[in-house]
């Protein structure tokens, strides 16, 4: 019995190899095909974009209240303040922040699709930047009263409107919002808060 165990794990993982294997042959010529496909796409995107100002959002700063193009994307943070506590569930629930001395800073912005497919946006592709160097990541807020970006689809032409939630320590000063395209931040832009 033991020398057919044997066998049949090294056949079981001989079989995972070789599907792994195939897998990988597979994989590399859907690969091929898909940049084959895109190659035409990206060069006319980048004679466009040759055409308007070079990485336009990339070093530019804007306000609060004013509109931030980041390739395809539009952003507009709309106002900020300084929380204690986000109340979910119609009030029976309460976020506070988790370090002592720290307070949530609830960053409502705007982000418009401008582009000719739908977008995924997310919390994640927002960053907090304080002037003495330290960047802080948003908070996660699954169930709230507000409207908090969770993973959200975008189409072109529309807008969404939402809250980024950030836990940082009290009467924090000279702060930017760094916002990106994508889960790979290749494109980013800046907006000060203070």
């Amino acid at each position: 019995m033991k020398k057919f165990l044997k066998i049949g794990c090294g056949g079981f993982i001989a079989l995972f190899i070789l599907l792994i294997i195939i897998g990988m042959f597979v994989g590399d010529d859907n690969k091929e095909t898909t940049d084959k496909e895109k190659e035409p796409v990206t060069a006319s995107t980048n004679t466009d974009s040759k055409n308007d100002k070079p990485d336009a959002g990339k070093d530019k700063k804007v306000s609060i209240g004013e509109e931030l193009s980041v390739g395809k994307v539009i952003f507009k943070v709309n106002s900020i303040n300084e929380v204690n506590e986000i109340s979910a569930a119609n009030g029976y629930m309460k976020y506070k922040p988790d370090a002592e001395g720290a307070v949530f800073l609830n960053v409502n912005v705007t982000v418009k699709n401008s582009g000719t497919e739908m977008i995924q946006t997310d919390s994640s592709f927002f960053k907090l930047k304080a002037a003495n160097g330290a960047s802080y990541s948003p908070s996660t807020i699954i169930v709230a009263d507000d409207k908090y970006f969770t993973f959200e689809g975008i189409n072109p032409g529309l807008a969404l409107t939402g809250n980024v939630l950030f836990e940082v320590p009290t009467g924090l000063t000279g702060l930017d919002l760094q916002v990106q395209t994508g889960f790979w931040g290749t494109e980013t832009g800046i907006i000060k808060l203070n």
